[in-house]
């Protein structure tokens, strides 16, 4: 089981592409149209329409996924949207040449929130201009190109999200701390925030779940839709058809169910849409891997 794919709305699938390409070296693993009964497993109509697409780094197993859903059509993030409202947040990478990384973003006209150096190494911040949120970037000179670090959710209730993580998915957590400084919130703007957290991690990859006390996160509106911008969700991936399918009987038991399941070529996948849980869960068997964008397809036409 691993931290497999950030999934993401972009208001623009090229632009992400090129940015992501140029900027850091996430290279082309294909793309999909979705209709019909895979969409359904967004909680939309058959009807609805999306692009997905997806991108690897240089890591095993894993991916990140763009979506723009032509219908329902996408709505911005709010204009006063701020990184400690409740949803995923932000992600963090890890390139080799920050100083590249940096340039690149300068060339493509996206400002820099802030930067830092320290025990932690060399870092910056910036807002993504097409899905919305905070992407920390992380140099490791160790690397011979990208690599996902760290997810972020904040929540209203952090005793209810590690009870989801630790009790009902019975993934492994651990203090914060261990992870995180609390000096790097003035990177994305939130100097001195107030804050308390866990950490799920699965080999070198975590996720962060935060309750922000000061200043407090805003809930998700009650007329969020799934094809928003921002990050949809995260993935947790398994090899094993029946750990996913034990975990899925465990959520079903807490409550949590996904609207509709994908079953085919030995994939078993869904989605939990319920606010501050949001998640895809999928057993991916390895001879797939080439057909759901976790390999290599061809250099962009640039």
């Amino acid at each position: 089981m691993q931290i497999a794919q950030i999934g993401m709305n972009s208001s623009d699938i090229p632009a992400s592409l090129r940015l992501y390409s140029e900027a850091f070296g996430f290279r082309n693993a294909g793309g999909q149209g979705l209709w019909g009964e895979t969409i359904k497993v967004h909680g939309l109509s058959a009807e609805d329409t999306a692009l997905m697409w997806w991108m690897i780094g240089d890591q095993d197993f894993f991916q990140l996924e763009f979506f723009h859903h032509t219908s329902p059509g996408q709505r911005p993030m709010p204009a006063d949207w701020r990184p400690c409202d409740c949803g995923w947040v932000r992600f963090s990478i890890a390139v080799p040449d920050l100083e590249r990384s940096g340039n690149a973003l300068e060339r493509r006209g996206v400002p820099l929130l802030g930067s830092a150096e320290g025990a932690g190494g060399r870092r910056m911040a910036f807002r993504d201009p097409q899905v919305g949120v905070i992407v920390e970037v992380v140099e490791d000179r160790g690397r011979a190109g990208p690599a996902f670090r760290s997810a972020t959710s904040s929540v209203s209730d952090l005793e209810g999200a590690r009870a989801y993580y630790r009790d009902t998915l019975g993934l492994p957590i651990r203090p914060l701390e261990e992870v995180r400084d609390a000096g790097d919130e003035a990177l994305w703007g939130l100097a001195g925030a107030r804050r308390k957290g866990f950490a799920v991690t699965i080999g070198d990859r975590s996720l962060e779940i935060v309750q922000y006390e000061d200043p407090v996160g805003r809930k998700r509106p009650a007329d969020f839709c799934i094809a928003d911008q921002g990050i949809m969700n995260v993935a947790i991936i398994s090899r094993s058809t029946e750990e996913i399918e034990a975990m899925f009987a465990r959520l079903e038991q807490a409550g949590y169910a996904s609207p509709a399941m994908m079953r085919a070529e030995g994939i078993v996948a869904g989605y939990i849409v319920d606010a501050e849980r949001e998640l895809e869960l999928a057993a991916i068997p390895e001879e797939m891997d080439r057909f759901v964008g976790f390999q290599y397809t061809q250099p962009f036409f640039t």
